[in-house]
């Protein structure tokens, strides 16, 4: 059994020694933002020299402050944001040092989460990415307010997306894929998606996307996306689209899940028209659909009424600050007395 400590401990100390050197490659790509009041922090990530994002909701225009990993304070403001997921384009006057980017996602790929995090900025946790299909991808980690827009990065230090929110389920006991009860989920933006998004913003001042007013689940068999609501007078509507109706492709690209469908979309601009080809009584059927301009956020609870994504906002931060210390303080507690308990144990089998 001492044989056995002992090489658990080299091990978490190798472990330990390789984290802290990805630490401090990471940290120069990933600031803290914070509001002109100085008394909200959030984190952004560098994405080019001159432009960091978040996810925040912030006035376009609004002046902020940039604080890197040496409390260096530098001027910014908001540029624009997207409606759909938040995401926040800030202009800095200093110039950073811009990370190496990946498109390149694998189920259950290990990444690195690094951000703001109660106003310190440092590691906030290790996950295995899940669903990593469509414009964002999700990790199993518990997230604190101040992380939204931390850095998501893979084992070499490439920027793979950001921190969106987090995603919970309604009932505390579930199996999905297989995980029990697996607690919070953090919802990651991909690298993909803010590019396309600061393009836009830097181009228009803001960003729009396309609507067609489905709300669709995933077919058994990754065969596609059943409709099962419509939204009246929407563009889906209008061009013919029924309630049960299976949607296997838009414009020629296969659709196997509702991530997949929703990236489709997202990439398509108002008043374009696309072509959505549906199975309805074993017929295959087509349909031109003009799309409209997306007006607010996705309804996650409509599209997914099991899940639920929670922007953590600025106002979420001052109340939920003390009663996450208390429970950290907690878990660090039962976590000293674990292992206290397992010291005495040892000494009393004299292993």
């Amino acid at each position: 059994m001492t044989i056995l400590l002992l090489l658990l401990s080299t091990y978490l100390s190798e472990v330990d020694k390789e984290i802290r050197q990805l630490e401090g490659k990471l940290s120069p790509y990933v600031v803290s933002v914070h509001t002109p009041e100085g008394n909200i922090s959030m984190t952004g990530t560098v994405i080019e020299a001159h432009s960091v994002v978040t996810v925040c909701f912030v006035r376009e225009g609004e002046p902020l402050q940039i604080e890197d990993k040496f409390g260096n304070l530098s001027r910014a403001k908001s540029v624009g944001l997207d409606p759909v997921t938040g995401v926040t384009l800030i202009e800095t006057e200093e110039d950073f040092r811009t990370p190496p980017l990946s498109k390149k996602l694998e189920e259950g790929q290990l990444c690195y989460v690094y951000g703001n995090s109660f106003g310190k900025m440092g590691m906030i946790g290790i996950g295995f990415i899940q669903s990593p299909e469509g414009i964002s991808f999700n990790i199993s980690l518990p997230l604190s307010p101040g992380n939204n827009g931390a850095g998501v990065f893979d084992v070499n230090g490439r920027l793979l997306g950001i921190v969106g929110g987090r995603v919970t389920r309604s009932s505390s006991l579930f199996n999905w894929r297989g995980v029990t009860n697996p607690g919070n989920f953090a919802e990651i933006i991909k690298v993909a998606y803010l590019l396309n998004t600061i393009e836009q913003i830097k181009r228009m001042g803001t960003v729009k996307r396309g609507w067609l007013g489905l709300v669709v689940r995933n077919a058994p068999g990754g065969m596609g996306v059943t409709v099962e609501d419509i939204i009246k007078g929407s563009p889906a509507q209008l061009s013919g689209i029924q309630e049960h109706d299976l949607i296997i492709a838009l414009n020629g690209n296969n659709i196997s899940n509702m991530e997949r469908f929703k990236e489709l979309v997202l990439a398509e601009s108002p008043g374009e028209k696309v072509r959505i080809t549906i199975i309805r009584r074993k017929e295959r059927l087509e349909f031109p659909v003009q799309l409209e301009e997306r007006q607010s956020g996705i309804d996650w609870e409509r599209l997914a009424p099991d899940f639920k994504i929670e922007k953590i906002t600025p106002k979420q931060f001052e109340e939920e600050k003390e009663s996450m210390k208390e429970e950290f303080m907690e878990q660090l507690l039962r976590l000293s007395k674990e292992i206290e308990l397992l010291k005495k144990q040892i000494e009393e089998k004299d292993y």
